[in-house]
């Protein structure tokens, strides 16, 4: 594993000294310079005209929910990926063909410090400065491929009150406030342990309610898998102190045996010639990767919550809303825990129909190792 991450480390560096985007490689950055590396290293540089550009195209949209200006890194900040900036309350785009990625589709995590901190360090920052990161599943061979994260909006840069968290487990973490499929709070790499996590206290002190998700991306479909440790036993409730107390633990499944799914997975093809938006009711739906629109020929996936047990969860009010504002529902869909549907809609003689039959079952997976690209 070493040697695959200096041959990557190598390649990274010789990527940063020819490319446009990150400029400055091995040379003294310019004076207007916001991002900038040490003099006689391969450091990048990102002119400060740049630093937080607006909108843009490319694979990863990143909105900043949280109160304060951030700095993106692709990976540990150690490797210098420095991405650029995202203004509080706005959200931004990177191409991540940019980037020297060892393969055309993968994954790997963002991390997220605050500008402040990153300024009032000189521009440098340890793993300690991060505030917040998350999972990018990405796949270069699909134009249309694209994920969306959210920086949690109660994090805080003021450095006063904390949770810790370690993730004892050999899968990807992601905690998520409030229910099991509610928003994502943190992502921990495998082993990583006593992660301090500046969050704001909640009104009267309530404690926050914290649900540990484990995460599997299948190398050859690029799906993601996620799941739970058996009996639901790793909810977790803290309130933030700025005192140091134990971390809370999540040890994850000791096995593939000790899996336990929380949700159905959707997966939907679009063969008609409209996008759709897929709604509960009125609730507007996300996909794995946090997108809300299924363009025409496209294929996504759906975790579907299922937490009624084996017998699944009845919905009766799934339905799908197109670009010509036809509506169609899907009638009493079952959503059993770890079951694979798969749906397909098409349009026959004018009308929207659908196609929808289990397929798999995610009870048992040989192997939930993951390596992510650019150090976990």
């Amino acid at each position: 594993m070493k040697k695959v991450y200096v041959v990557l480390l190598a390649f990274v560096l010789v990527f940063f000294g020819i490319s446009d985007v990150f400029a400055g490689g091995g040379k003294e950055a310019d004076r207007d310079s916001q991002i900038q590396r040490d003099r006689g290293r391969d450091y990048a540089s990102i002119p400060s005209a740049n630093l937080f550009a607006e909108g843009g195209r490319g694979s990863l949209a990143i909105t900043n929910q949280a109160s304060f200006d951030v700095i993106i890194f692709a990976g540990r900040v150690n490797q210098n990926n420095v991405l650029g900036g995202i203004k509080a309350g706005k959200t931004r785009n990177f191409d991540l063909s940019t980037l020297s990625l060892p393969a055309r589709n993968g994954s790997f995590l963002i991390r997220a410090a605050s500008y402040d901190t990153y300024t009032r360090k000189n521009l440098r920052v340890t793993e300690e400065d991060i505030l917040y990161a998350g999972l990018v599943v990405y796949d270069l061979n699909d134009p249309r491929d694209k994920t969306h994260i959210n920086i949690f909006a109660g994090i805080s840069q003021s450095n006063e009150t904390f949770i810790w968290v370690s993730n004892t487990s050999k899968f990807v973490l992601e905690l998520r406030v409030g229910t099991p499929n509610g928003e994502k709070l943190a992502t921990l790499a495998p082993f990583q342990t006593n992660k301090a996590i500046a969050l704001s206290p909640q009104q009267r002190n309530m404690p926050y309610e914290f649900y540990a998700t484990y995460l599997y991306i299948n190398p050859q479909t690029n799906e993601i898998v996620n799941f739970a440790a058996r009996g639901m036993d790793e909810r977790q409730r803290r309130s933030p102190s700025g005192d140091r107390v134990n971390p809370m633990v999540f040890a994850g499944p000791a096995d593939t045996s000790q899996i336990s799914y929380l949700n159905a997975f959707l997966r939907i093809k679009n063969d008609t010639n409209w996008g759709f938006n897929m709604m509960d009711g009125t609730t507007w739906m996300f996909d794995q990767k946090g997108m809300p629109l299924v363009e025409s020929g496209m294929l996504v996936t759906y975790d579907i919550p299922a937490l009624s047990g084996e017998a699944g969860q009845l919905y009766t009010n799934l339905n799908m809303e197109f670009d010509n504002m036809r509506t169609m529902r899907i009638n009493n869909f079952r959503a059993r825990p770890g079951v694979v549907y798969d749906m397909t809609i098409t349009l026959r003689n004018g009308n929207l129909a659908y196609d929808i039959r289990e397929t798999e079952r995610k009870d048992m997976l040989d192997d939930l190792r993951v390596s992510l690209f650019f150090g976990d």
